[in-house]
């Protein structure tokens, strides 16, 4: 039987469950609100500093290249980037198959992290980058001994060689080595396989390949396709390549190369056909899209010595078919103006020539003299082998020089304020060209060398004879971005038959933002009494230059400029020559690096009127 043996305890408890209940319903119904605060949320991570430390071999600046982490900027006033630690354990994952690829296989890399209160982050990664794998040996197996004594040179050319540290990228390019080779000389269907066999423990690597150079081709039929308004045999004489002669990967890109300078078209395309492994003669396939018919270029810059200077050019493209071009040039600047209008007819009749014919009207506002001039050339140029480019031609200029100095005109008698000359020249020359480009060269050499010849019998009232000779010589130091650079320039012009003595206008200068850098523009040289220019018969200048990456895109250069102005032929001496030396600073931008020159003479020729230095504002390298 149930018995409840303390009914009063338990009615006692029961009311002061109630009355619990009680209170606390009237506090939540007639009490005031409490607000419950969230904690304050953290601020966003930034990253403010990223420093690599232990990296040796591979540079800091290399290992920062593989990041995928956005790295604070250089400039202080950019916005930091965000931090995100999932982003920098991504990283450290790609670092460690950098460094193995990089012959590295016992790298270890540590992260340290700071961050303070304002979520501030800074990032040091401490790198020990171990002991890398050194290459024992290489072995190269050509299945086809006729193609062995061909390969056997490329040894010396080998970007990874015994003794090396190994690195993934440098042994795909001794694979790309012996690839080229082969196809730039008739093997376009040659295969190079490699096995590297690694040893992780004694850190070495020996390297075997073999090359199967298969069937030797040669070039077949050329067909070209694309709607266009230029003929077949423009095109078919700018390819690189005939049809018999042996396959050239290397011909097929300089063929394409030699189209887009007829800047005709818009793009080419040279495709080899596929056939049959046991065909040995390849077809190919140009394809070509023009370009518009017409083209307008605007430029605007600024220089120390010309200051504002601008320029609109028109062109006209297929003019009449043909492939010929129609340009309308207007420059300015305060040294020198220009309107000029220029007709090319390339391969004319068919021929291996063109033709060109320009003329103008030119101003010229320079430190020693004034004049205005009008002028035509009438020119036949062609190609030929080894990048060579000549010309010969007829050149009519009527010359009138003014506002030259009482003291000047003392010393050139023959060069009179206000008389037209009358020059009518031969014309010939050349140029090779073998740089890699054309804006900011980096290897290769540029030769021009042009001579005039103005007489009586051509209807001259000025006769002299003119020659003038530049090269120039490029060479970049492997890996290391620094580019040697040097120039020689060399030039003579003298007077012939009824003419004694060459007026100003036609003499040489020197001294300047693009010659000899110390000094002021064209104040090399001969001088009147007032110190005044006025220039000389013959020339000679040169330069030295070592362009040297920084950061970037930014470039240093350092520089030693030489250079001196004659009176006469016989007056040369270069024991007389001047000197500069200097530094500077390049910025690479899409056209062409920009940035500011700082020449000091060492052997002024007046330090009276000679400043110690001269700062000069540049467009494109000196040369």
């Amino acid at each position: 039987m149930w018995q409840d043996r303390h009914p009063t305890a338990f009615y006692r408890k029961q009311s002061r469950f109630g009355l619990a209940l009680a209170v606390l319903a009237f506090l939540l119904l007639t009490g005031p609100a409490v607000a419950i605060e969230n904690p304050a949320e953290p601020p966003p991570l930034t990253l403010v500093s990223l420093k690599i430390k232990g990296a040796k071999i591979i540079s800091a600046k290399k290992v920062k290249e593989e990041l995928t982490l956005p790295l604070p900027s250089f400039w202080p006033w950019r916005k930091k980037p965000a931090f995100r630690p999932g982003d920098l354990e991504a990283d450290l994952e790609r670092l460690q198959a950098f460094y193995r690829r990089q012959g590295f296989y016992h790298t270890s890399i540590k992260p340290e992290i700071h961050k303070d209160e304002e979520g501030r982050v800074r990032v040091v990664l401490h790198i020990n980058e171990g002991p890398y794998v050194v290459v024992k040996s290489i072995k190269v197996d050509v299945t086809d001994p006729a193609v062995r004594p061909g390969l056997a040179g490329l040894q010396k050319e080998w970007p990874l060689k015994v003794g090396d540290r190994f690195s993934e990228d440098r042994y795909e390019n001794l694979k790309r080595l012996y690839l080229d080779y082969l196809m730039d000389h008739g093997y376009p269907r040659a295969q190079v396989q490699g096995r590297v066999y690694l040893d992780d423990k004694l850190n070495t690597a020996k390297i075997n390949l073999t090359v199967t150079p298969r069937q030797k081709c040669y070039f077949g039929e050329v067909s070209l396709k694309g709607k266009r308004q230029t003929p077949d045999y423009l095109i078919r004489r700018r390819l690189a390549f005939k049809k018999g002669e042996l396959f050239s990967l290397a011909k097929l890109y300089e063929s394409q190369r030699h189209l887009y300078d007829l800047d005709l078209f818009r793009s080419v395309t040279l495709t080899p056909a596929e056939v049959p492994e046991t065909q040995r003669s390849i077809p190919v396939t140009v394809e070509v899209v023009e370009r518009k018919k017409r083209s307008i270029k605007v430029g605007l810059g600024y220089g120390d010595e010309d200051q504002f200077r601008g320029r609109l050019g028109l062109r006209w493209r297929n003019l009449g078919g043909g492939g010929r071009l129609l340009d309308v040039d207007v420059k300015y600047s305060s040294l020198e103006s220009r309107l000029m209008a220029s007709f090319l007819n390339p391969q004319l009749w068919s021929s291996f020539w063109d033709f060109s014919l320009s003329g103008g009207y030119l101003t010229r506002d320079l430190p020693g003299f004034n004049d205005r001039a009008f002028f035509t050339q009438t020119r036949f140029e062609r190609d030929l082998p080894w990048s060579i480019r000549v010309y010969v031609g007829h050149g009519l200029e009527f010359a009138r020089p003014f506002d030259i100095p009482t003291a000047t005109l003392l010393l050139l008698k023959e060069s009179d304020t206000g008389r037209t000359f009358t020059s009518s020249m031969l014309q010939a020359g050349l140029r090779q060209d073998t740089t890699d480009n054309p804006v900011d060269p980096t290897r290769g050499w540029i030769l021009f060398v042009s001579g005039e010849l103005s007489t009586d019998i051509l209807g001259a009232n000025l006769q002299y004879g003119r020659t003038l000779m530049e090269g120039r010589k490029y060479v970049s130091l492997g890996k290391t971005g620094v580019v040697l650079a040097g120039r020689l320039k060399f030039g003579l012009i003298e007077p012939i038959q009824s003419t004694q003595e060459i007026p100003i206008f036609k003499r040489f200068f020197a001294g300047g933002a693009n010659s000899v850098r110390g000094y002021r523009l064209d104040r090399l040289g001969p001088r009147n009494p007032s110190g005044e220019p006025i220039g000389g018969e013959a020339l000679v200048e040169g330069s030295l230059e070592a362009r040297i990456p920084l950061y970037k895109e930014f470039r240093g250069v350092l520089f030693f400029d030489f250079g001196n102005v004659y009176s006469k032929t016989q007056d040369i001496d270069l024991g007389q020559l001047r000197y500069s030396v200097g530094f500077g600073l390049r910025y690479s931008t899409p056209i062409g690096p920009v940035g500011v020159d700082v020449g000091f003479p060492t052997n002024r020729i007046d330090p009276s009127q000679d400043p110690s230095y001269r700062i000069h504002l540049t467009i494109g390298q000196a040369f």
